[in-house]
C-alpha cells in the first residue's frame, strides 16, 4: 500500500493507494499538519496498518515552500524509519502529464512563487519540455499550439496566449494510475524543488 502526500498547492492532502484509492483526505488551505496524526487517523479508519506501507509518494514542488517542506521532512523520516522507498514527484508532472492525459492537449503548469511571480513548466508527451521563472507573470514560451493551463494563476495573473484554462491546482488520488510511469524510487532524502530552471533537461 502506497502513501501519497500531495502539498505543493498549499491544501494538503493525504492518499493511501492500493491499485485503487483505499482512503483520501484533503486539508483546509494552508493548514498546518502532524502527518504522523494524520497517517494514523487514516490507517485506523481503513483497519490497515503501518506495516501494510511499501511506498511513499511525495509532492516536492515547487509550489508553496512551508507546507511542501513539512510534507517532504515528514516522508524522509518515514522512509528512513520504517526503510522503505521514496518517490519524489515534482509538481509540474504531477499536474501536467495528468491534463494532458485527460484533455489530449501540452499543458502549462504554474506554480506561484510570491505576489505575481510563478515557477513554471510544459509538459507534452508526459516530459517538460520547457520550464522556467516568471517574475511579472508574463510566462515565455516557444510553444505555438493551443495548451492547457494548470496551477495556480489565473488569465488576470498570468499572461499566456492559445490556452484553455483549468481549475485544477491538485489532483485526486486516482491519478496515480495514469502517473505510473513516473513514479520512480530514488535512493537517500528527497529536497523540496526549489530551482526549475533544470528541469526541462531532465
Amino acid at each position: 500500500m502506497k502513501l501519497f502526500l500531495q502539498t505543493s498547492s498549499g491544501q494538503p492532502s493525504l492518499a493511501l493507494w492500493e491499485n485503487r484509492v483505499v482512503f483520501e483526505v484533503t486539508y483546509g488551505q494552508m493548514q498546518r499538519l502532524d502527518y504522523g496524526v494524520e497517517l494514523r487517523a487514516a490507517l485506523d479508519s481503513t483497519g490497515r496498518s503501518l506495516e501494510e506501507l511499501s511506498e511513499i509518494i511525495v509532492d516536492i514542488g515547487p509550489g508553496r515552500l512551508g507546507s511542501t517542506r513539512t510534507a517532504v521532512a515528514f516522508a524522509n523520516g518515514l522512509a528512513y524509519a520504517r526503510r522503505l522507498p521514496i518517490v519524489p514527484l515534482n509538481s509540474i508532472i504531477l499536474l501536467g502529464a495528468y491534463a494532458e492525459s485527460t484533455h489530449n492537449k501540452p499543458c502549462l503548469v504554474l506554480r506561484s512563487a510570491a505576489r505575481k511571480q510563478y515557477h513554471w513548466g510544459l509538459v507534452k508527451d508526459g516530459r517538460i519540455i520547457e520550464a522556467g521563472f516568471a517574475p511579472d507573470g508574463v510566462i515565455i514560451t516557444d510553444f505555438k499550439g493551443p495548451i492547457v493551463v494548470a496551477g495556480d494563476a489565473t488569465p488576470e495573473h498570468a499572461t499566456v496566449k492559445n490556452a484553455d484554462w483549468l481549475s485544477l491546482n491538485a489532483v485526486e488520488g486516482a491519478a496515480l494510475a495514469l502517473l505510473a510511469p513516473h513514479l520512480t524510487p530514488t535512493q537517500g532524502p528527497v529536497v523540496p524543488l526549489t530551482d526549475t530552471s533544470g528541469l526541462a533537461r531532465e
